[in-house]
């Protein structure tokens, strides 16, 4: 019983600590990588060595929070890329995406965000309810009322950098 709370307990901090990040990554980058900004050696210079990944477009992380995804640009201009993962003016080694799988799902209403329908993107085939907030880059996936992964990119302030500014976005 004891041991209960405690787990109980941990899951608690470990979902607040999680909930000032992403409410710090609105208005900052996540953990000071910043998409279109970093490149692959700052990336590793935060989260270590990866668990999969070379010097391809993809790394994978395992960290505390979650199972950690960084996008990197392989040219500048990459078409036909998924979401907002493409199309943009930077150099290879640019981090393009940042996503994070949660360990522990976070309910909604704990991200405090007014109205998040006005951000509704898409649901896709598995249920799963995106919801992109384009100003902060910021796209909560969310399944049966719980966020279940974070990703970071652009935000509109990069408009800047997009090479075709009329390529859709596709979804993945």
């Amino acid at each position: 019983m004891i041991g209960d709370r405690k787990k109980r307990r941990f899951v608690l901090i470990c979902c607040a600590l999680l909930l000032g990040m992403a409410d710090a990554a609105v208005a900052k980058p996540w953990r000071g990588i910043v998409p279109l900004r970093s490149k692959r050696t700052d990336v590793r210079r935060v989260l270590g060595k990866p668990k999969i990944g070379a010097e391809g477009a993809v790394e994978l992380y395992e960290k505390k929070q979650g199972h950690v995804q960084v996008r990197y640009a392989l040219k500048p201009c990459e078409q036909g890329l998924p979401a907002d993962w493409g199309n943009w003016k930077v150099s290879r080694d640019t981090v393009v995406n940042i996503s994070i799988t949660l360990h522990e799902e976070i309910p909604v209403a704990n991200l405090k965000i007014r109205n998040i329908e006005k951000h509704k993107w898409y649901t896709g085939d598995s249920g799963a309810t995106y919801y992109h907030d384009k100003r902060s880059g910021i796209e909560y996936q969310v399944q049966d009322g719980m966020v279940t992964a974070i990703a970071y990119g652009p935000t509109t302030r990069d408009r800047f950098l997009l090479c075709r500014k009329d390529a859709p976005l596709i979804r993945y």
